[in-house]
This record gives structure tokens, C-alpha cells and sequence, in this order.
């Protein structure tokens, strides 16, 4: 009887152990690493784009690509992040790190198209409560000359508010 009693002490500590390292183990390795990304816009030279990344491994190099032959590679930063210019990307454009997935950046079009639909919808909202306001169109007083895109939607609001609240 005294056998086994001593091998009850010794045995339940490390039951009880290696059931709380297990748990702990589990639950570290419910971390979710980030996804990569990139985008692109048009640089201030001619025909070159700037390429911006994010959450890439840190300290690599970073391959860019565009679907009309350009390309160009950056090492990533001690945070995942890179930017680079390069010259002639015109297309579709991608980035990537050797044994890591392919981040879709885009296209210079589709940032610029996304960037007047931006500004329509910004300059849109803004109308739509200037002229609900008071039934007047206010436009804002800018230093320089509002996008085009924006005093578009600025007007198509106010049209819209007008139509909506005021009694003209």
C-alpha cells in the first residue's frame, strides 16, 4: 500500500503538468500572420510608378512585376514594408517574395478610376449637406482649384438635396 502511494505522489504532478503545458501550447499557436499587400499610383516623373507594400517578411527583397514586362525588387523593412518606383509598369502590377504568396497590387487605371469615384462620393456627400442645410449652395473657398471629380459630385449633391428639401 505504501508503493503505491508514492506512485500516485510522483505520478499526479506530472499528469497534472503536462496537461497545462498542452493547453498552452494549443493556444499559442492560434496566431494568424498578416497577408501581404501593395498598391500603386503614378509618380511624379514620367512614365514610372510607385509601388507601396505592407506586411511582407521583414528584411527580404520584394519582386515587382507588371504585366507589361516592367519590374523592379526592394528589401522589405524591418516592419514588412517597401516602396519602390519603377519605369514603364503601365499594367496589372504584383509583388512578391521568394517562397511567399503573390500580392495583387493593380493597376495605375484602376487606382485613378477608384481615386474619381472617391472624390465624386466625397464631394457628393458634402453638396447633399451644404444645400440641406440652408437651401443655398455653398461651395467651400479651397487655395487651390477642386478636382474636378469632386465639384461634380458636389453639384449632383446639392441638385439632389435641393430636389429633396427645398421648396424652389
Amino acid at each position: 500500500m505504501n508503493g503505491r502511494r508514492v506512485r500516485l505522489a510522483v505520478l499526479a504532478p506530472l499528469a497534472v503538468s503536462s496537461l497545462a503545458l498542452g493547453s498552452m501550447t494549443f493556444s499559442a499557436s492560434t496566431a494568424v500572420a498578416a497577408t501581404p499587400s501593395c498598391s500603386v499610383a503614378r509618380a511624379t516623373a514620367a512614365n514610372t510608378v510607385q509601388v507601396s507594400g505592407k506586411d511582407f517578411k521583414a528584411n527580404r527583397t520584394v519582386v515587382v512585376a507588371s504585366s507589361d514586362g516592367a519590374d523592379g525588387s526592394a528589401k522589405a523593412d524591418a516592419s514588412g514594408n517597401f516602396s519602390l518606383t519603377i519605369t514603364g509598369a503601365e499594367g496589372a502590377v504584383s509583388a512578391q517574395q521568394v517562397g511567399g504568396t503573390e500580392a495583387q497590387c493593380g493597376s495605375v487605371a484602376e487606382q485613378e478610376k477608384k481615386n474619381a469615384q472617391d472624390q465624386f462620393s466625397q464631394g457628393y456627400r458634402q453638396g447633399f449637406a451644404d444645400m440641406r442645410k440652408d437651401c443655398k449652395k455653398n461651395m467651400p473657398q479651397q487655395d487651390v482649384a477642386p478636382d474636378p471629380n469632386w465639384e461634380a459630385g458636389f453639384d449632383k449633391g446639392a441638385a439632389a438635396a435641393a430636389k429633396q428639401f427645398c421648396n424652389d
